[in-house]
């Protein structure tokens, strides 16, 4: 059966339909880390890396072969599908049906840009609106270790990059609703995001909803003066300023 394994939000290891109970601390890094370099064979010194940051591995150091031999249990009792083999450098996971919305996310952005580049909208909206589903919180969200946060970084601004491109086709289609909805996903993803709170503006202000555009901007100056001790740009301004008048409410059609 397939091992089905989400990194994003809380990490979660299915067989089938079947929880598997999860190892905690060092034994769930050197899990996490073999899964996402699986079929590689992972260096001991980059695995002391990891799991110990600072700490120079020695020949009398057992700390990583009981962390191995507690994830070689761990694995087994979970049933077959996955194995951790020894090589005379390091360790390498090996997994026959295996699963992971790390993996699936990046084949989705990939069609998502090669549909961008061909011209076809349609499967690249397709593609992208997959990639934010398998999104559902950032990478290893409880975890602090430095490699855990570089790549939650990168998975970070890859999201973002394709809530923006939805936004983009939904202001083109006039899909105020939709654009609303992806705008608040993406604060969600980044506080700051200033573009996002412009477009915030623009959609409410289309539709006359002058309250939230005040609380939007309300919120854009707060967040960017109190956090990052910054002011908003004129263009947040003028945007602020033309909906609060009025002046970009569309009519609607008798």
């Amino acid at each position: 059966m397939t091992m089905r394994v989400r990194f994003f939000g809380d990490f979660s290891v299915h067989i089938g339909d079947e929880p598997v109970d999860q190892p905690r601390g060092k034994i769930a890094g050197l899990f996490q880390y073999l899964l996402l370099n699986r079929g590689h064979t992972v260096g001991r010194e980059k695995l002391y890396e990891v799991l110990w940051p600072g700490r120079e591995p020695s020949t009398t150091d057992s700390s990583l072969k009981v962390a191995v031999h507690t994830l070689r249990q761990v694995l087994k009792r979970a049933g077959p599908g996955a194995e951790i083999a020894g090589h005379t450098n390091g360790y390498v996971l090996r997994a026959d049906d295996l699963w992971l919305d790390v993996d699936e996310f990046d084949v989705c952005l990939d069609a998502g840009r090669i549909a961008e580049d061909a011209g076809d909208f349609a499967r690249a909206a397709r593609c992208y609106r997959q990639a934010v589903e398998l999104y559902r919180g950032d990478l290893l969200a409880s975890e602090t270790a430095d490699w855990v946060t570089a790549q939650r970084e990168c998975d970070r601004a890859l999201v973002l990059y394709a809530l923006s491109w939805l936004r983009a086709d939904a202001l083109r289609r006039g899909d105020h609703p939709a654009v609303i909805t992806l705008c608040r996903r993406i604060i969600e993803i980044d506080p700051y995001h200033e573009e996002t709170y412009q477009t915030l503006m623009l959609a409410h202000g289309r539709r006359g909803e002058l309250g939230q555009v005040r609380n939007w901007h309300k919120l854009c100056v707060r967040r960017l003066q109190d956090d990052l001790d910054v002011a908003p740009t004129a263009t947040t301004s003028r945007i602020y300023s033309r909906a609060v008048r009025g002046e970009l409410r569309v009519p609607v059609a008798a």
